[in-house]
């Protein structure tokens, strides 16, 4: 669970920002200061890391329309917690669909049904002929017509939402595996017996999807939880989500230069050489990051965590130690460690994805369901302003 030294008092916040209470509260709702309920009174304590990074003004304010208050996940210097439980111990013990219904508040057998979603022949006409397309692309061209053909997704409920996104995670699995139809096994399992991987291999497949399920307020969330506002289907909120994805240049949008940079790497006959050169020349090396981050001063755990089930799943594997010796000679030169975007995509490289696709997407569904399910929930919606209650907008 969440330490209690994640947290301040209401006290501890103002002094900390040197504003009064009132002004905190404000914030709470202009700065997007997160805050949960101390059981058994009617005060509140506040997520020391908003408070810390609002005094440092180190990092940009991202604007939280609508919910700005989570209750999902929480990302501290050091640590990330899904709903107050520490994101490495799950990757570690927890399946991805236990994870899954962790982040939308449910039990898993109820969310993750045993018959799986309608599958009209349009989709499977339509899929067959974007079949070079990335997965992400598929998805967006597909996920309206999956929605009209499972009556369901019209169920807006906690419990309705969480088993529409049961479906969404089925059907991106097969979206992302080029399979005709998703399937109702454990979705890691799936993977591992479309690929042909080894235990190991399948293994670490469900620990990059839960590493990258949810990491609070980015972008994607905040695009998902503004049309989730609106009151459609979580369909077509995580085509918000995907659409971020697809035109955001940051992180892993630039998901080809690292992907040609592993390739490279993977395939020169000097690998050691390869990298010096491009420090020597000045040039960027795509997928590493700073160590030190406003977000995660201490490095991101995710990152460091997939780096070690990597290399506890990969062992002696070529490519991994390639991998391995390049993070040892960017960190040396440069201080610049693995990012997660990094990682993720070396591992759908390495069990033999298509060049496009993507674990990271497939894992981060999860949360922006989870995203979509309470901001529709909370009842902020957005689809029928004041103004325009009682008439239709012009």
């Amino acid at each position: 669970m969440a330490s209690e030294d994640n947290y301040l008092t209401a006290t501890q916040a103002a002094e900390t920002l040197n504003v009064s209470l009132q002004t905190l509260y404000a914030y709470v709702s202009r700065k997007g200061v997160r805050s949960t309920p101390i059981p058994g009174t009617r005060r509140r304590k506040y997520w020391k890391s908003d408070i810390e990074r609002l005094r440092s003004k180190s990092s940009p304010q991202t604007s939280r329309p609508f919910s700005p208050e989570s209750k999902i996940t929480l990302v501290t210097d050091s640590e990330i917690f899904y709903r107050g439980h520490n994101v490495l111990d799950l990757a570690k013990h927890s399946s991805f669909e236990a994870v899954a219904a962790l982040l939308w508040d449910c039990k898993e057998e109820d969310a993750f049904g045993a018959e799986p979603p309608r599958i009209p022949r349009l989709v499977k006409k339509l899929d067959a002929l974007l079949a070079e397309e990335s997965e992400l692309n598929r998805a967006t061209a597909l996920f309206t017509l999956l929605e009209q053909a499972n009556p369901k997704s019209y169920d807006l409920s906690a419990l309705g939402i969480a088993r529409t996104g049961a479906d969404i995670l089925r059907c991106l699995t097969a979206i992302t595996i080029h399979s005709p139809e998703p399937s109702t096994e454990a979705i890691h399992l799936t993977m591992a017996r479309k690929l042909n991987l080894t235990p190991a291999l399948g293994d670490l497949v469900r620990r990059m999807l839960i590493l990258s399920a949810d990491h609070s307020l980015e972008p994607g969330a905040v695009a998902v939880r503004t049309v989730a506002g609106t009151g459609v289907t979580p369909w077509r909120s995580i085509i918000a989500g995907l659409s971020v994805a697809l035109g955001r240049p940051a992180r892993l949008g630039s998901y080809d230069a690292i992907y040609r940079m592993i390739v490279e790497l993977v395939e020169t006959k000097d690998p050691r050489a390869m990298i010096v050169a491009r420090i020597r020349d000045g040039e960027l090396i795509p997928g590493f990051d700073t160590i030190s981050t406003p977000i995660h001063p201490g490095g991101d755990p995710r990152a460091r965590a997939a780096f070690e089930f990597c290399r506890t799943a990969l062992g002696k594997d070529p490519a991994f130690g390639r991998l391995a010796l390049a993070t040892e000679i960017v960190k040396e030169a440069r201080k610049l460690e693995p990012s997660i975007a990094l990682m993720c995509i070396f591992v759908a490289w390495r069990i033999g994805l298509r060049r496009h696709d993507s674990l990271f997407h497939l894992g981060r569904a999860a949360g922006w369901i989870a995203h979509a399910m309470e901001q529709y929930q909370s009842g902020e919606s957005t689809h029928q302003p004041e103004m325009y209650q009682g008439r239709l907008p012009t």
